[in-house]
């Protein structure tokens, strides 16, 4: 699988994003207690507009129901559900499938330390669920909100004053 969309970022020092796809975590990420964060619908549906945006999740706040026409129809998004088990390791193999290379990757939880490490682009969310140490230290950057995670994406600006060596 590959987007056919991109979104390219030429840093001053040399490093180059070609992002094709988004992942993002569900639960902790974009939402909270069971509701999208705020600001977070408008930006998904600017991000799925620049690459393929899929929400990777084992729906532990069984939430998923409520919110997939909202993600599907209104924000472009592909939901890819985990089975039963280690979450992570499904994480990392969809990553793989995707696209290490070329794929930005967004969670806060032990389970997606794996797929934030192994991305091109691996961003932490603290959110008001916190973070897992293990997703800090995966990450190349991190963030107190989603929105401005995306706002990395949406204002390549930001992503060069963050990330160039």
């Amino acid at each position: 699988m590959s987007g056919s969309q991109m979104m390219r970022i030429d840093m001053p020092c040399g490093v180059f994003y070609n992002l094709f796809n988004i992942i993002l975590d569900l639960n902790g990420t974009i939402t909270v207690d069971g509701s999208f964060v705020d600001g977070v619908v408008e930006r998904l549906k600017e991000i799925s507009e620049i690459m393929d945006a899929y929400v990777v999740t084992a729906d532990t706040g069984q939430i998923l129901d409520r919110l997939t026409d909202q993600l599907v129809e209104e924000c472009g998004i592909k939901i890819h559900q985990l089975e039963s088990g280690r979450g992570d390791l499904q994480k990392l193999a969809f990553l793989e499938e995707l696209g290490r290379d070329k794929t930005v990757a967004i969670g806060n939880g032990c389970n997606d330390a794996l797929m934030l490490r192994e991305a091109k682009l691996g961003l932490c969310v603290i959110g008001k669920e916190g973070a897992s140490i293990d997703a800090l230290m995966a990450s190349n950057a991190v963030f107190f909100n989603i929105c401005d995670a995306l706002d990395i994406l949406l204002k390549p600006k930001r992503m060069i004053a963050t990330l160039r060596k």
